[in-house]
């Protein structure tokens, strides 16, 4: 069944989200731009947000609630949720997120006035107990998010050397998604989706503050090998986590640029085996 009628489709996928899932939900149905669906896909949870869900799904019927009895790895459930919209404009939410109140109109307002661009997400303010591992400079833009604009190669270079993925949470627009949609799920599925989606045009940052992220999560506590099997990847691609992505970069960003940003696949690859025999040993 497909959902449609709407301008833009949200797409919540969460998992044991009680904690801060109505602070998500009150600033979704509290947005100034009104015509959207919201579509909640829940990935088997074991704690009250079933209940949450299905209590706000009788109270506003833009929202529909799915529930997985078995739960998948996350990257089939953003693609679950692409795969239910028939809207003009599609953007994933985060359970532990929120926005201000004019995040979708002032989006959409800039998509529909530059049709260059594939999507557009504001600037992202952090918080959380987790915040203090990051390194933030106060005094420069868009620490977490950046525009991806300019060449297809400079725009290639911006996302590889940039350790942040947050364009991943844009408002897109819903046909060129589903083009660059990539079916196969693997650790940085998310960087490669955006290295497939700037061939389709460039990604804007809004310069203000208009989403509010948690920098926590449900694996933050995880050590690294822990946080990768509760992702449900197979044996290999759990063990040999960025082999998958380095692979998908060769074949589709072309020989020329996976050697020009060969130390960046190198380290991930080097520096990913060191951490997982660390967890190993620590465990065995």
């Amino acid at each position: 069944m497909k959902i449609n009628k709407s301008k833009i489709t949200i797409g919540l996928p969460l998992y044991n989200g009680e904690k801060t899932l109505r602070r998500t939900l009150d600033s979704l149905l509290q947005q100034t731009f009104t015509d959207f669906i919201l579509i909640i896909s829940d990935n088997g949870s074991t704690d009250s947000t079933s209940k949450i869900c299905l209590e706000y799904q009788k109270k506003d019927s833009r929202i529909k609630y799915f529930f997985k009895k078995n739960t998948i790895s996350w990257v089939w459930n953003f693609i679950f949720l692409v795969d239910k919209a028939d809207t003009e404009y599609f953007v994933w939410v985060a359970d532990d997120d929120y926005w201000e109140k004019d995040f979708i109109e002032k989006n959409i307002s800039f998509l529909n006035s530059n049709p260059k661009y594939v999507g557009s997400v504001s600037d992202v303010k952090h918080f959380g107990k987790y915040l203090d591992n990051y390194l933030i400079d106060n005094n420069k833009k868009f620490n977490f998010v950046r525009p991806i604009v300019g060449t297809l190669d400079e725009k290639i270079t911006n996302i590889v050397e940039f350790n942040w993925i947050l364009n991943v949470f844009s408002i897109f627009r819903t046909d060129k998604l589903k083009k660059g949609l990539i079916r196969n799920a693997f650790v940085s599925w998310d960087f490669a989706l955006l290295l497939n989606l700037i061939k389709f045009g460039d990604l804007h940052v809004l310069d203000e503050i208009l989403w509010h992220r948690d920098s926590g999560g449900n694996t933050s506590s995880k050590s690294f090998l822990d946080a990768l099997k509760y992702q449900k990847y197979s044996w290999f691609k759990t063990y040999f986590p960025y082999v998958p992505f380095s692979i998908w970069c060769l074949k589709n960003l072309g020989l020329k640029i996976f050697i020009k940003h060969y130390t960046h696949f190198r380290y991930l690859n080097f520096h990913t085996a060191k951490k997982i025999l660390f967890d190993l040993m620590k465990k065995y």
